[in-house]
């Protein structure tokens, strides 16, 4: 069980000026209306972040906290902390300033002790590991200076995925791209103030890079679901094996060797999909779950073409893998990256649920009316292969991308994403968003509220609110020294 959480601080203002500017908005929230207890319209929990979609975890909840982590559009990598039980929402900058880019968004561990830990990178830039960890057990709001470490890999890093494993005495694994660009992992057995020496677990070809997801149950046990390389290298096939107790083996328990004997090949673990001459296309995953027996659940995208991109479910019954496709991804998100898709993920919680960015009828594969990606969740049905689809945005005026869910939500429904102006992965103007049926304690002013049809301020105009919003963000950012 999570420890019991405290409650985030807001930063001190540290101006005459910036108190003036916090007299005008407290006016503003003042006669504003309050949101209902339960969140039925998006709320924007950090006007200015992204992320990519290789590390994890991006979102997790603490009792009473919801902590999210991302890249700023000019390079900050933070935090943002949602505290359900006083409302307040605040980011942390974690490190300023690196090159803008979404991959440098972090992943972040819930270690055993209550204490969070954030892992990140420069993407592809530098061979070195940077990471935080909160100064104190539950409290999301305060971190310890930041650390690095390269585990003697002298290869770029990038991505991060770090877990924890109870049956192997409280050791944390991490998992990133580094040697031979191709994936690498490390281990601490002092809760991070050293690590092993780095090596490969995943090994394709030399500056070829398998990209992989990952889903643990946080005892023993660590999934890989991953491609031979990128799609754009060649017609990529999707891959399942798992560590546990030292050692990889595929998806029915055939041991393949142990993990400090090097890496596996892509042929040596379990194909779930082949992307070799067929008509839809080449995989890349977005997400992998376990269900309520511990088996692996996978989400992933096909590319028949840069203009048609599919996604595909597929979940180990203990047999076989069962595999097929659920829904139109639409076109890919911009030109210099055709297999680029808006994004699905799995609820942890229950992944018989998915949520997915789709620029078009997901059913059909023809117009959605807006032109724009929009955010689904989908329920898988009682004959197996049937889905229920309730559209959580329509007539979008801006592209809402990258759903993710954390584990142990309030709700039914619980999905963060962000939306806005997306060119590239190192060019974007987005705010993160929040939305859920379930009732949170206490909830912010209208500050944020979204209208969910609309895309526009519930009562001021998006313009006037835009400023506003601006304003309070920069007046409780707290960079941390």
């Amino acid at each position: 069980m999570c420890p019991k959480a405290m409650f985030p601080r807001i930063a001190p203002l540290r101006s005459a000026s910036k108190f003036m500017l916090f007299i005008l908005l407290a006016s503003i929230l003042f006669v504003a209306p309050d949101i209902s207890s339960a969140l039925d319209k998006p709320l924007i929990i950090n006007p200015d972040g992204a992320w990519t979609w290789w590390q994890d975890k991006r979102a997790l909840i603490c009792e009473n906290n919801l902590t999210v982590g991302s890249s700023s559009h000019d390079g900050n990598v933070q935090v943002t902390n949602w505290d359900f039980k006083t409302g307040s929402i605040e980011t942390k900058i974690l490190h300023i300033s690196f090159p803008p880019d979404d991959h440098n968004a972090p992943g972040i561990l819930l270690r055993k002790d209550g204490h969070l830990m954030a892992f990140y990178s420069k993407h592809n830039q530098e061979a070195l590991m940077y990471y935080r960890v909160t100064t104190r057990a539950g409290d999301p709001s305060d971190w310890q200076p930041e650390q690095t470490y390269s585990a003697g890999v002298k290869d770029y890093f990038t991505y991060a995925n770090p877990f924890q494993l109870s049956a192997e005495n409280g050791r944390i694994y991490n998992f990133w791209r580094g040697i031979d660009f191709n994936p690498t992992w490390s281990a601490s057995d002092d809760e991070g103030k050293t690590w092993s020496k780095g090596a490969n677990h995943i090994y394709f070809k030399k500056g070829e890079r398998p990209y992989v997801k990952y889903a643990s149950n946080d005892m023993d046990t660590i999934h890989f679901a991953f491609t031979e390389t990128h799609p754009n290298r060649m017609n990529t096939s999707l891959y399942h094996a798992y560590y546990k107790a030292g050692s990889i083996f595929t998806s029915n328990g055939k041991f393949v060797r142990n993990l400090s004997k090097g890496p596996i090949q892509p042929f040596e673990a379990t194909r779930v999909y082949n992307g070799t001459r067929t008509p839809t296309g080449r995989a890349w995953c977005w997400d992998m779950a376990l269900d309520s027996n511990c088996y692996p659940i996978v989400v992933y995208s096909t590319h028949p073409s840069p203009m048609d991109i599919r996604y595909r479910y597929a979940r180990w019954d203990g047999n076989q893998w069962i595999d097929y496709q659920i829904a139109f991804a639409g076109k890919c998100l911009y030109d210099g990256e055709p297999f680029f898709a808006g994004g699905i993920c799995l609820d942890p919680d229950n992944p018989d649920t998915v949520y997915l960015s789709s620029n078009v009828n997901i059913t059909t594969g023809k117009s959605n009316g807006s032109g724009h990606y929009e955010i689904y969740r989908g329920e898988r049905g009682m004959q197996g292969k049937s889905w229920i689809w309730q559209a959580i945005t329509s007539t979008s005026t801006q592209d809402n991308l990258r759903p993710i869910v954390p584990a142990h939500h309030p709700g039914k429904t619980f999905v963060l994403w962000f939306r806005g102006k997306y060119e590239s992965y190192t060019d974007y103007e987005t705010e993160i968003v929040a939305y859920s049926d379930g009732r949170i304690p206490a909830l912010p002013k209208s500050l944020h509220a979204i209208n969910t049809r609309s895309n526009t301020f519930s009562w001021l105009s998006s313009s006037v609110l835009d400023r506003v919003a601006s304003a309070w963000q920069r007046i409780f950012l707290d960079k941390l020294e």
